[in-house]
């Protein structure tokens, strides 16, 4: 009898430290994991300062890119990022993908995520947060780059009716994705690539790096949304004070306005990099826009949407 209690307690034991840091809701950021489709996925997230009351709490989630890792993410955005979800009393989620590589469905030679349930794995986590930090399922917002923002692109088609808003970075959605849901929900998108981005040619073509044979290019991305979303086809074209003329690029800014805006920056001769406010001291990097701080931008764009 004394070895079954035994077993019992070390069994409550072992459930209670899974379950442990799901209900984790103090300020700061925290490592967990969930198993899905018998795999066991990591994730990271952000909590705001005082948010125990709140019972309907914005959600915004990150996904690296192809190389990358959720503690990546939290590295280069968890500045800007975590700024902001104290502001607004929001969470920020970083999940990691399996070896390290989102299934986009962009085509290609990838084959260790081909078969990867990342749509499923993804909404499950959407469905943790509404469930167990009162996240609110019409505030769930999804920023991703490059095979994260392709990733974006892809939950916009699959689970539209989960995502209020969407920024990619340095991405373009799937042409067979495209083929495929073009008649899908419409959604909010605020869209940054670059001209000289040598990894998603503005001008579209390969990627060599997962061997693609073509991508759609900036504007044919950009042509999809506007249909897709049923703005405005013509823009209001705006552009971004030229702050820093020795990073050699620019920002155009084009706004294609209706009830679910889409908007481009397109950066003019930015490469496959996140645009941000130069630091004091610090030495200017080769194709990196330094006109404005892009995190903080999608960032605004996305709460805009309640």
């Amino acid at each position: 009898m004394m070895k079954i209690k035994v077993i019992y307690f070390c069994c409550c034991l072992f459930l209670s430290t899974l379950s442990y840091g799901q209900s984790v809701k103090t300020q700061g950021l925290h490592t967990d994991s969930m198993t899905y489709d018998g795999l066991t996925r990591k994730y990271m997230y952000y909590i705001p300062s005082g948010i125990d009351n709140y019972t309907s709490v914005p959600v915004v989630f990150f996904l690296h890119g192809m190389g990358a890792s959720a503690q990546i993410g939290v590295n280069v955005l968890g500045p800007q990022y975590h700024a902001r979800a104290e502001r607004d009393k929001a969470i920020v989620v970083y999940p990691d993908a399996t070896s390290k590589h989102w299934n986009d469905k962009l085509g290609g030679s990838y084959p260790l995520t081909d078969n990867i349930d990342d749509v499923g794995y993804l909404s499950a986590l959407i469905d943790l947060f509404i469930g167990d930090f009162n996240a609110n399922p019409n505030r769930i917002y999804f920023s991703g780059s490059s095979n994260g923002g392709m990733m974006t692109y892809r939950l916009s088609c699959d689970i539209p009716e989960k995502i209020g808003a969407i920024a990619p970075f340095v991405s373009t959605i799937s042409p067979s994705v495209a083929r495929e849901f073009s008649q899908a929900k419409p959604i909010p998108i605020i869209i940054t690539s670059g001209t000289a981005d040598s990894v998603i040619k503005w001008n579209g073509g390969t990627i060599k790096v997962t061997r693609t044979p073509v991508i759609l290019s900036g504007d044919e991305n950009v042509a999809y949304w506007v249909a897709r979303n049923g703005v405005k086809k013509k823009a209001k074209i705006t552009n971004l004070p030229d702050v820093e003329t020795g990073d050699n690029s620019t920002v155009e800014i084009q706004h294609y306005k209706g009830k679910n805006d889409v908007i481009l920056y397109k950066i003019i001769g930015g490469a496959h990099t996140h645009p941000t406010l130069r630091a004091p001291g610090k030495a200017f990097v080769k194709g990196l826009n330094m006109d404005y701080n892009s995190f903080e931008r999608v960032w605004d764009f996305m709460m805009s949407y309640k």
